[in-house]
């Protein structure tokens, strides 16, 4: 049997040991890390038919017993090597993790059971907008339970499946393109009634030192098909994250910041299987006084069903208020049509379902120390494509944090939007001297489409209220007059609008006009180191029709029935994309079926992998995302979707981004970035302190280029927030790293799991 080489991303050369018989070298370390992988030393081996000249080899500590040798240093750091505990053992309850951060040094291990159900909107806790309907919940409330810990706390978390039957009606399996209703549903292997739980902006990074399995790791992602299989009805499992320091720290997994859980199968978390993930600060800050995991706005839209694609409702921390009038869609094809952002008409009737007794009370935010800076966290838990947008009355506000990493104060605003899992969190002045009698309105509102005219909206509120205010529960929401008071106040600053809007970008500012602050013009307050460096490659991606590159990866259809995390070796049968190595080459791979050039000019389903080499150090990738869509004619300014794009795995930096009143495709973006002296890079980049985001909207007939590290190994799939979209096909994966050799991902929590899960097919069972 032939021996198998591996080059390491040091450039190590290591070699897989089939046996032999060795004198041990006095100068091989009992124990030693390579690539964050950690070895220990074999006390005998056979190696009469192989070469080792350095008579070091080794084994991996979390391995399948594959032996390696390596050349006696200078990788001599035995302390390196964790001492894994079992975190069960240690483990204090979840609520006990709730505490001061910034008095409290130790760090824990917090458990957490959830019980995912479907129930009925029918009890306190979970009244949404007090229309009585099927809810999937955690634990029995809408949103789930928060997890508040502290940074460098563990988490544990078992969840319960214990959804019944396999209604897709009620369990909200994804929609068919053409209709809604309970007899329009894409075919799926997977039944309704399984699940997944997500952290939404873990990087879930496996901790140094482990190999094949690690206590935490690619393996907790919860995405189904990729990084595990559905949790089925009846049945645990137990998802894990391991706590870490900063973002600029060497094992940057769990920063302190904003983030959210949610079900990642159908459209469970749109129905309810979702809530807040807040990791406090240990540290003071001088940039607020207050700080509570409770001061944050969870923010969703609500359905009048579980099978109903239009939203009727918002609520803000699982509350809202029916509206008296409701919104349908006019004309053949509207639905798909308005997922999609193509202008579409809404006819307004009355809601046969208001009534003004059984309205639930709207969510209230007590002010107890006037005069303060009060920390806020808006938490985008939206389903589809409904941006929202956010302001409070009387009062400005500053942004200091986008998507849980901190930014560069931006003062003085107005209003704040939203899409689908963004986050950001605000600091509200509060003044010490508040009006009498009414608490301050916190005002949100999503416009439907922005077809001229069309003037479909929905909204809700939340009340801020200071000592002696009195809230009126009676009060319900006027979209009409929210929109009214908000132009009276003539918005001076707006953080994040719905790049879907020409006019509105890079515009210069004049006197007493809206200043529109995009992420491309948000500043970190972290450096990323290496960042400027030249790319290990560059990809282009068109955004088109729900598909990138017209590559579609519907769920679950073009999903591999083992998932990606436990192929080994990768499965290329049904891949398309590309694979890339450490020499900057990239080789195109894509189904005979996908015709014409590659990436094909139509639609082609497949998996659709970009693949990439695991390289510990700042080593990064570029990708520029290019939103193709072009406006039909004058006056549809706004036509398309401004995709929100979400990256599992960790944080991407946005170092460009740009918008055109032309239609543009990917050839006009790339010829643009490398027609140019140096011959690539043509395109404007900022590399001093380029925010760090997981979920960026991209500009409608626009661009955003990326940086993404390649440290974190694992399948990682990248994905279009918008449900309806993800569903039917705008997804990829990235995959960082091999499954097989010494710097192998973790395919499970133990040797034994791990095991177990390689090359496991989630419907049969079988390897």
């Amino acid at each position: 049997e032939a021996s198998t080489f591996y080059k390491s991303a040091m450039g190590l050369f290591l070699l897989l040991l089939v046996g032999s018989v060795f004198s041990r070298n006095s100068d091989c370390p009992a124990k030693k890390t390579v690539g964050g992988t950690c070895f220990t030393l074999k006390e005998e081996t056979d190696t009469s038919d192989f070469n080792c000249t350095s008579d070091c080899v080794y084994a991996d500590e979390h391995g399948d017993g594959d032996e390696f040798c390596f050349k006696p240093g200078p990788y001599k750091t035995e302390e390196a090597c964790p001492q894994y505990v079992n975190l069960d053992e240690e483990a204090v309850p979840g609520e006990d993790c709730n505490r001061d951060c910034t008095s409290d040094s130790i760090n824990k291990t917090c458990a957490f059971t959830f019980v995912l159900e479907q129930l009925f909107s029918d009890t306190p806790g979970r009244l949404a907008d007090g229309l009585n309907r099927s809810v999937l919940v955690y634990n029995g409330t809408l949103p789930g339970p928060t997890i508040a810990v502290c940074e460098g706390d563990n988490v544990v978390l078992r969840l319960e499946n214990r959804l019944k039957g396999d209604d897709k009606f009620l369990l909200g399996a994804p929609f068919n393109a053409s209709c809604q209703g309970p007899k329009c549903y894409l075919s799926s292997k997977v039944p309704a009634n399984s699940t997944t739980l997500h952290f939404h902006g873990i990087r879930e990074k496996q901790p140094d030192g482990s190999g094949a399995w690690g206590v935490g790791g690619p393996w907790s992602d919860g995405v189904p098909l990729v990084a595990q299989c559905p949790v089925p009805a009846s049945s645990d499992f137990t998802y894990t994250f391991l706590g870490s320091g900063g973002i600029d720290a060497s094992y940057n997994n769990a920063p302190a910041g904003t983030y959210w859980y949610h079900s990642h199968v159908g459209r469970q978390r749109m129905n309810g299987a979702e809530g807040k993930l807040i990791i406090m600060q240990r540290t003071t800050s001088n940039r607020f006084d207050v700080d509570l995991p409770e001061n944050s706005l969870f923010l969703q839209e609500w359905y009048p069903n579980t099978s109903d694609a239009t939203p009727q409702s918002l609520l803000v921390n699982g509350k809202g208020k029916q509206s008296k009038h409701c919104y349908h869609l006019k004309g053949e094809d509207s639905l798909r049509k308005y997922k999609e952002g193509e202008p579409v008409e809404f006819v307004k009737t009355g809601n046969p379902s208001y009534s003004s007794a059984n309205q639930p009370n709207y969510e209230v935010f007590n002010i107890k120390e006037p005069g303060k800076r009060y920390r806020f966290r808006i938490i985008g838990g939206i389903g589809d494509n409904v941006p929202i947008r956010v302001s409070v009355e009387n009062h400005t506000f500053s942004a200091i944090s986008a998507d849980s990493i901190d930014i560069e104060a931006v003062h003085d605003l107005d209003a704040l939007w939203v899409a689908a899992g963004e986050r950001y969190d605000i600091v509200i002045n509060t003044t010490d001297l508040p009006r009498e009698t009414d608490p301050y309105r916190i005002n949100v509102i999503h416009n439907k489409t922005s077809q001229p005219g069309a003037g479909a909206t929905i909204c809700s509120l939340a009340w801020l209220k200071y000592p002696n205010q009195e809230v009126n529960h009676d009060i319900e929401a006027d979209c009409e007059e929210m929109e009214k008071e908000f132009e009276k106040i003539k918005a001076k600053k707006i953080l994040n609008p719905v790049p879907n809007n020409f006019s509105n970008w890079g515009k210069p500012q004049n006197a007493g006009e809206t200043e529109y602050i995009y992420p491309i013009n948000l500043t970190s307050l972290y450096q990323a180191n290496g960042i400027a460096a030249n790319p290990l490659n560059t990809q282009y991606v068109s955004m088109h029709n729900m598909t990138f590159n017209n590559y579609s990866m519907s769920f679950p259809k073009n999903y591999s029935a083992i998932p990606f995390l436990f192929q080994s070796p990768s499965n290329n049968t049904e891949r398309c994309g590309v694979v890339c190595n450490t020499d900057n080459e990239c080789m195109y791979q894509q189904p005979t079926r996908c015709v014409g050039e590659i990436p094909p000019t139509k639609q082609c389903d497949c998996q659709h992998v970009i693949q990439q080499p695991w390289l510990p150090s700042k080593y990064w990738f570029e990708i520029i995302l290019i939103n193709v869509k072009p406006r039909k004619g004058d006056g549809e300014d706004g036509w398309g979707v401004a995709h929100p794009i979400h990256q599992h795995g960790g944080w991407f930096n946005i170092v460009g981004m740009g918008q055109f009143d032309y239609p543009i495709f990917k050839e006009t973006i790339e010829k643009m970035d490398t027609e140019c002296m140096d011959g690539k890079n043509c395109l404007p980049r900022n590399f001093k302190w380029p925010v760090f985001k997981d979920v960026i909207q991209v500009p409608t007939n626009g661009y955003v280029i990326l940086r993404t590290p390649m440290d974190n190994r694992g399948v990682w799939i990248v994905h279009c927030h918008i449900n309806w979209h993800i569903e039917h096909g705008m997804a990829m994966v990235f995959q960082i790293g091999e499954p097989d050799g010494p710097f192998r991902w973790a395919m499970g929590p133990d040797n034994t799991t791990a095991a177990d899960n390689k090359n496991k097919n989630c419907f049969t069972g079988l390897h």
